[in-house]
C-alpha cells in the first residue's frame, strides 16, 4: 500500500507515512511465509485486515470500485480468520489474498478513526497494532 508506519520506541510514538511515491513496485504475497507465524500475531493481523477492509468501506472516500474490493476482503477474511489462527494453510492462503485485496481498496480511499486512534493506542500500551484496532 501507500501507508507505512514509522515507530520512535524512546517517545512511544507512531509516525504515519502516506505517499503514493513510495508505494511497492512488487508485492510478494505467499502465505507459506506465515507458516511458522505464532497465532496471537495471525489474529492481530487478520483483524488488522479486516479492519482495513470495514473502514476502507465505510469511508467518505469509498466508490464502487473500492466497495467491490472491501466487500470481498471482508467474505474472504469472515470466512477464513479462525482456521488460519488454527494454523490450517488454506486458511491462510485466504487470509493473504483478503488482506492484498483490502490493501488495495483502502490504498485508493484511506482508513477511518479506528486507524487514527489506534496507533497512538498500541504505541503507547505497547500491543500489537492489529489487537489495538480490533479492540477499537
Amino acid at each position: 500500500t501507500i501507508n507505512y508506519v514509522i515507530t520512535d520506541v524512546e517517545k512511544n510514538r507512531k509516525f504515519v507515512c502516506v505517499d503514493p511515491h513510495d508505494i511497492p513496485i512488487v508485492a510478494i504475497v505467499d502465505p507459506d511465509m506465515s507458516a511458522s507465524m505464532p497465532t496471537g500475531l495471525c489474529a492481530s493481523t487478520g483483524m488488522d485486515a479486516l479492519v482495513h477492509a470495514v473502514e476502507g468501506y465505510i469511508t467518505k472516500g469509498a466508490w464502487e470500485l473500492t466497495d467491490m474490493l472491501h466487500l470481498k476482503a471482508i467474505e474472504i477474511i469472515g470466512r477464513s480468520l479462525r482456521s488460519a489462527v488454527a494454523g490450517d494453510f488454506a486458511g491462510r492462503e485466504a487470509m493473504s489474498l483478503g488482506q492484498y485485496i483490502a490493501g488495495m481498496g483502502f490504498s485508493n480511499v484511506g482508513l477511518g478513526i479506528v486507524h487514527s486512534m489506534a496507533h497512538p493506542l498500541s504505541a503507547v500500551y505497547d500491543i500489537p497494532h492489529g489487537k489495538a484496532c480490533a479492540m477499537l
